[in-house]
């Protein structure tokens, strides 16, 4: 988490400047409930298959669904079978005793792999689910990220009214964004928790169309 989601000084210097007029106290209090959400997610992007900053790897969903059949719950449904109490005459040692400890004790054993199944088995259809829907991960991910932000503003800078903003160049003529106090504000936020610049067009327009749409 050491680079992302720290809300220090020089970022809230900035965070001044854009959301100009904005009661102190508010911008104080936003500042310490942002540190906490932002520490909140990186701990699930670090952890999270995704393509923010920080993440362990990208991965789809199908491609997580794929993963854990092939590598998890297949070869575990394989195990459990194996190590079924009439399978165990395949795994008579003599006449090499000797060579060998006692085997794992097969209750316990069992126990433990249902429970890597029971967990895997979960996920998947979690994942499989989520598929179904066409929820992925990474702009699912960005939708509570937003969401979270946006409710604390809310809660500490009331005032400070949803804008979708003049659609403007910027830094050169191959890039434009919408140019406001708010959306400014929103991407400033969300660029220090996940570590990308991102237009937050979709997102910024929702709560301008509908300012009391969390609730």
């Amino acid at each position: 988490m050491g680079q992302y989601a720290r809300f220090d000084d020089a970022w809230f210097k900035r965070f001044r400047e854009i959301a100009k007029g904005q009661n102190e106290e508010g911008l104080k209090a936003l500042r310490d409930e942002l540190f906490n959400v932002g520490q909140h997610y990186r701990r699930i992007i670090e952890t999270t298959p995704c393509n923010l900053k920080g993440a362990p790897f990208d991965k789809t969903l199908t491609q997580r669904g794929d993963w854990l059949q092939t590598n998890v719950v297949r070869p575990t449904q394989r195990l459990l079978a194996a190590l079924a109490d009439e399978q165990q005459p395949w795994f008579a040692t003599w006449p090499y005793e000797h060579q060998f400890k006692e085997f794992p004790d097969r209750v316990r054993l069992r126990a433990d792999l249902q429970d890597v199944l029971d967990f895997s088995t979960q996920l998947l259809a979690n994942v499989r689910g989520e598929q179904g829907v066409d929820a992925g991960t990474n702009q699912e991910l960005r939708f509570y990220i937003f969401k979270d932000i946006y409710v604390a503003v809310r809660k500490h800078l009331p005032d400070f009214k949803p804008k979708q903003g003049v659609y403007h160049e910027v830094v050169d003529e191959r890039t434009k964004r919408f140019i406001d106090p708010f959306p400014d504000a929103m991407r400033h936020i969300y660029a220090e928790i996940t570590g990308r610049d991102e237009q937050l067009v979709r997102l910024i327009r929702m709560v301008v169309e509908d300012p009391n749409w969390e609730d």
